[in-house]
């Protein structure tokens, strides 16, 4: 076919002569006479053969040159899946040689059937000489220019060609060119027909004009996609449903029939419907019920998005009407629905599901991911389903699984399974209890051979030094004549050699080191420089003392009182004050940079208590530097103030005028106990302490608040009371009860906070802490701070639990009220009765009435010695200082002991906090003036605490009256409103 032209095809028009040849010969035995001579022939027969012929010949022809022109064919719609494949465009691979067969020619002998003739088993096998031989034959049947052509097909087919004897004319043949004769197409790449995430490649108008089917086979348009007609071939109308129990009448006008038989497709319908069953083919559904005849009924046309059907015990039914009509509409992507079938149906019968109704408007929508992933979870199949969550309920019941088919082979399975699982698991934690045994065994000999490496090396160390030792005590012994005779520097450290747990309760302690000054005396050699570094602080008078004393020597060596020797070179004391200072000064530093607005610091010894250990220092108003750090602080902000490299030069000029501030400026609370900063400051490195800032407010107020951690684990809050301060405003004299300050619940749910902190700690028992409140300068809102913490049973607790004693009243701290029952009085016969019994007396007390408690422990007075308490309590008795039961108010005094007699305890009761405070300085006003003469005042707190009472007074009084006015404008507003 290469050396002739495009046009010339000698292989066709053979095939168009042998056709014209066999109508020929029909037309002659049509008019061949008969008569009795000869025996007459089966026209009939011979007709029909030369029919079939000529009906096969032409079918052959046809496809040859559809081949040969490159022409596609759409194969038809078949039911039976076992034709022979086809190639991938539709196409046989193979013509079919023996699809047809020609009559052999015979002498006196008519023509037989093709049917009657023997055939070859088509399965019968074929040795690999014959496969060659043949394979050679269809090549030499293929090409008809090839000399063995016609000795091929009569030996094949009986026929013998005629022979062509043509003469060559030579004709100037053009180069051909080798390739396709069709323009080329957009085709989509395989790798972007499944790619969710593709961009679709737009379809041009000359791609369109190919149709649609030659845009689904170049995969511009996705198989399963939904193809909208413009001018569809049938409109759909809803169509109204009814219950399957109710009778009705279809009736022709309302709803269109299809005639019985098969639906002719489109062409494009067709050809996709083709393509997917042959996707599909060799395949079946096994749930499929092939029982009922395959007869060709009336189908109903149901609304797009309505095809549901049923599935019942895992089968199939291709007669139902709603799988039909299902299967009617979407034929055109049922090679994809066909696969998804076969996931549902699986399912169904593996977990013997009996009935479901399959939506099929869900089934489609889930066709483009199945087509991706080519996988149904049961979360897909179970989204098909009426009823999922039924289907789910049945679905996870117990050993449903092994209920549905292959049930004994999967719980067969299982059991295997959870065996070997746990043989498995039963050596892997054996392996793991092995492999950490292993791991702790390696990590403790690591440990041990560290430990020997490091003993070795220490010792390798300490015997380096021995032998260093030994060396220079050796070199020392050998020239210790020369350096006996040469310059040399003695340092003298003078250490009496006791355990630090031993000289901590020595007192004077550097007194007694510095009694080894003798060891000045070595100054005598003339090449000796002493260097003496004592363990007390030396004057300049007792300097020049020692140095007078040391050089006396030389008056004494030469019997010349007037000789002297100038040893101020030679001699060096050295008193190192600053170790003491160089750890508190630093912390102290960085709490000032970090805290610029603090104003107070407080420092608080550990092992002192009451205000006694206690010392404070304004150190910013003190500072030269202050206005420069705070200057330095706002330009670089919050954030940059916050990092340690912007720190560094106010530490360091801080750091330098702290020491000077502090000995000028710092002050003992306690002037009796430490008279001056530096007794402070040495008891305070020595013991330890703490360093705290003092609220930056003008007016502060101090509370205590008294708790109990149980041993079972429970934290109660037994008393709260706001302090009130006598002699320094850093030692609490006295406290009123219950405390109005801080709000009760805000107070509560702190303290509370603080008792499981100490309860975690495995703290029992009673606890007192020390708090302050003031108001933020900055953002002017109320603040608590928790400043210390006592593990004691306080004074407060203990008037607390008298006060409740006396009045029968409770005290509830979350609420930071204090009532007392109220005595009703009896008529006159019952007040003459002596001891009524008690439930007679709970009979007579009525509703609770609010009271106020304030008391001490803390009053002194050096002339209440001169009076005996007989005396004392009838003086007061004389001035109506008593406690009324019946109003369960009035005071009580609480006496210590009879020998010294000049400390006591007070505790005043009062309907109201004003009223409780002015009685209880009315009392100490009264008692001062009753002990007291004007030439005999006597040591005595009595003034500095009524004075503090009185401010207090004066504070709530302010307050009482602001509170009033603010009280008479919300009633104005309301009135207004």
């Amino acid at each position: 076919m290469a050396q002739g032209s495009e046009s010339f095809d000698p292989i066709g028009t053979i095939l168009l002569q042998i056709h014209e040849d066999l109508h020929q010969l029909k037309e002659k035995l049509t008019r061949y006479p008969t008569d009795g001579k000869i025996q007459a022939l089966d026209i009939q027969n011979l007709e029909a053969a030369i029919r079939r012929t000529e009906k096969g010949l032409k079918i052959h022809i046809d496809k040859y040159l559809d081949i040969v022109n490159q022409n596609m064919t759409v194969t038809p719609v078949v039911d039976n899946f076992d034709t022979p494949l086809i190639s991938k465009g539709l196409v046989p691979n193979v013509l079919d040689q023996k699809s047809f067969t020609f009559p052999m020619e015979s002498d006196g002998k008519l023509w037989q059937p093709h049917s009657q003739r023997p055939r070859r088993s088509p399965f019968a096998p074929v040795p690999p000489k014959s496969k060659r031989k043949i394979g050679l034959n269809m090549k030499i049947m293929k090409n008809p220019e090839n000399i063995y052509h016609r000795a091929a097909v009569n030996a094949n087919y009986g026929v013998s060609l005629p022979r062509i004897n043509k003469r060559k004319v030579c004709v100037n043949i053009q180069k051909l060119v080798k390739g396709s004769t069709v323009p080329n197409l957009t085709v989509l790449p395989s790798a972007h027909r499944n790619d969710p995430h593709f961009t679709p490649v737009p379809v041009l108008q000359k791609d369109a004009n190919k149709g649609i089917l030659s845009l689904l086979q170049r995969g511009l348009i996705p198989p399963t996609a939904r193809i909208t007609w413009q001018n569809p071939p049938f409109k759909h109308k809803a169509v109204p449903l009814h219950s399957f129990e109710e009778s009705h009448k279809v009736t022709t006008k309302a709803l269109p029939l299809v005639t019985p038989g098969k639906i002719s497709p489109t062409p494009q319908e067709d050809a996709l419907l083709k393509k997917q069953k042959l996707k599909g083919r060799s395949r079946s559904i096994t749930g499929y019920s092939d029982k009922a005849p395959k007869t060709a009924t009336s189908k109903i046309l149901k609304p797009v998005g309505d095809y549901d059907f049923n599935i019942c015990n895992g089968i199939i039914s291709l007669t139902a009407p709603d799988f039909v009509a299902f299967k009617e509409h979407f034929r055109l992507a049922w090679g994809s629905i066909f696969s998804v079938l076969e996931h549902i149906v699986k399912f169904l019968q593996d977990y013997a599901i009996p009935e479901v109704k399959v939506k099929g408007k869900n089934l489609i929508s889930l066709l483009p991911e199945f087509e991706l992933k080519n996988k149904l979870t049961r979360y897909d199949i179970l989204s098909m389903f009426e009823n999922p969550l039924h289907i789910q309920m049945l679905v996870s019941r117990p050993g449903q699984r092994y209920k549905g088919q292959n049930g004994k082979v999967e719980a067969i399975k299982k059991i295997q399974a959870t065996w070997k699982c746990y043989k498995a698991r039963k050596h892997f934690v054996l392996f793991r209890r092995q492999k950490w045994a292993s791991g702790v065994i390696a990590i403790a000999w690591l440990l041990h051979c560290h430990k020997t490496r490091l003993r070795r090396i220490l010792k390798e160390s300490r015997q380096r030094h021995l032998e260093n030792f030994r060396i220079r005590a050796k070199h020392l012994e050998a020239n210790w004549n020369l350096i006996k005779t040469s310059r040399r520097t003695i340092i003298h450290i003078p250490s009496l050699g006791y355990h630090e747990t031993v000289r901590e309760y020595i007192a004077d302690f550097a007194t007694l080191q510095n009694m080894q000054l003798g060891r000045l005396c070595d100054i005598q050699d003339a090449n000796v420089t002493v260097i003496y570094v004592s363990s007390h602080h030396m004057n300049e008078e007792l300097k020049l003392y020692y140095q007078k004393l040391l050089s006396l020597h030389a008056a004494a060596k030469s019997g010349n009182v007037n000789d002297r020797s100038d040893l101020k070179n030679r001699l060096k004391i050295i008193i190192p004050e600053a170790v003491d200072f160089f750890t508190m000064i630093e912390q102290l530093t960085q709490l000032v940079t970090d805290h610029l607005q603090i104003q107070r610091w407080l420092f608080k010894m550990d092992l002192e208590f009451g205000g006694n250990g206690t010392a404070f220092c304004d150190i910013s108003s003190h500072l030269s530097c202050y206005k420069w750090v705070v200057k330095e602080s706002k330009r670089y902000g919050y954030e940059g103030w916050n990092k340690k490299w912007a720190h560094e030069p106010a530490l360091l000029k801080i750091s330098e005028e702290l020491a000077g501030v502090l000995a000028q400026h710092a002050q003992p609370v306690n002037g009796k106990r430490f008279p001056t900063w530096s007794k402070f400051l040495h008891t305070f490195l020595s013991q330890g302490g703490t360093i705290e800032a003092f609220p930056p407010a003008d007016s502060i107020t101090n509370l205590t608040v008294d708790m109990l951690i149980e041993p079972n684990g429970d934290i109660t809050v037994l008393s709260m009371g706001d302090q009130f301060h006598a002699e320094s405003p850093f030692i609490a004299t006295g406290t009123t009860v219950p405390q109005t300050s801080v709000d009760p619940k805000v107070l509560t749910s702190l303290c509370l906070q603080i008792g499981r902190a100490c309860k975690k700690r495995n703290v029992l028992g009673y606890l007192s802490m020390d708090l302050v409140t003031f108001i933020d300068p900055i953002t002017l809102e109320q603040r608590l701070w928790a400043t210390d913490l006592n593990i004691t049973y306080s004074d407060q607790l203990a008037l607390t639990q008298l006060t409740l004693y006396l009045t029968n009243g409770t005290l509830d701290c979350n609420l930071g009220t204090f009532n007392v029952p109220h005595f009703i009085p009896t008529d006159t016969e019952t007040n003459l009765k002596s001891d009524p019994p008690l439930s007679t007396i709970e009979k007579q007390l009525s509703s609770s009435t609010s009271r106020y408690a304030v008391m001490t422990t803390q009053l002194r007075h050096s002339n209440l010695s001169l009076v005996f308490y007989y005396v004392f309590l009838q003086m007061c008795k004389v001035h109506g200082i008593g406690y009324d039961l019946e109003d369960r108010k009035g005071t009580v005094f609480v006496l210590y002991e009879h020998v010294k007699r000049n400390k006591m305890g007070m505790l005043t009761i009062g309907v109201d906090l004003q009223g409780s405070l002015m009685t209880f300085a009315r009392n100490l006003f009264i008692i001062h003036q009753e002990i007291s003469v004007p030439n005999m005042q006597g040591e005595t707190n009595f003034k500095t605490i009524i004075n503090d009472v009185e401010t207090i007074i004066g504070v709530t009084e302010e307050n009482k009256i602001r509170f009033e006015e603010l009280k008479s404008k919300d009633v104005k507003k309301t009135c207004r409103t």
